[in-house]
């Protein structure tokens, strides 16, 4: 039989040029360089498909296989990640990121109000005051109790405490 270019070959079995070349890295018979028999190619062409289909898997742009048992198991994966999320929600080992921004602001406004009320709480104290370690020890003392408070009393966060989820 009469052989043909690329081009036809590539026609005639509804692939690209590129794809009729990756598929003679893969086998497909060639009579010469840039000439092929079109009826040899069409046979090698449907048994590659079968091959492909007997493998439960279909032919990628690319040239690889995406197979059924591949893409089902990234679909379990991507399900069991799901369902390992809403579980550590439900444990309380998950937080929503308005939540945690909520509490931290709760946290930095508090500290913010007591570091604040030193100063005033403090300076009827320290007039008249000339030791330096005594005015040191005051606003030490002071601090302190802040952050002794602080820790004490802790912010209402709603919710659990946050933890990181496996």
């Amino acid at each position: 039989m009469a052989t043909v270019d690329v081009t036809k070959v590539a026609s005639a079995l509804n692939l690209t040029k590129q794809r009729v070349q990756q598929l003679v890295k893969e086998g497909l018979p060639r009579e010469g360089r840039g000439q092929y028999d079109p009826m040899k190619c069409m046979l090698w062409y449907v048994r590659y498909l079968q091959r492909a289909l007997e493998k439960k898997s279909v032919p990628t742009l690319d040239g690889g296989f995406v197979g059924e048992r591949e893409e089902r198991v990234r679909l379990l994966r991507a399900d069991a990640d799901l369902r390992e999320i809403e579980l550590a929600k439900e444990r309380g080992r998950l937080m929503a990121l308005p939540d945690v921004e909520k509490m931290l602001t709760d946290l930095m406004l508090a500290t913010k109000t007591r570091i604040m009320a030193i100063p005033p709480r403090l300076a009827p104290e320290l007039i008249g005051e000339t030791s330096r370690l005594m005015i040191q020890a005051k606003l030490e003392k002071a601090c302190k109790e802040s952050l002794a408070y602080l820790a004490k009393a802790g912010i209402d966060v709603p919710g659990p405490t946050p933890r990181r989820a496996c």
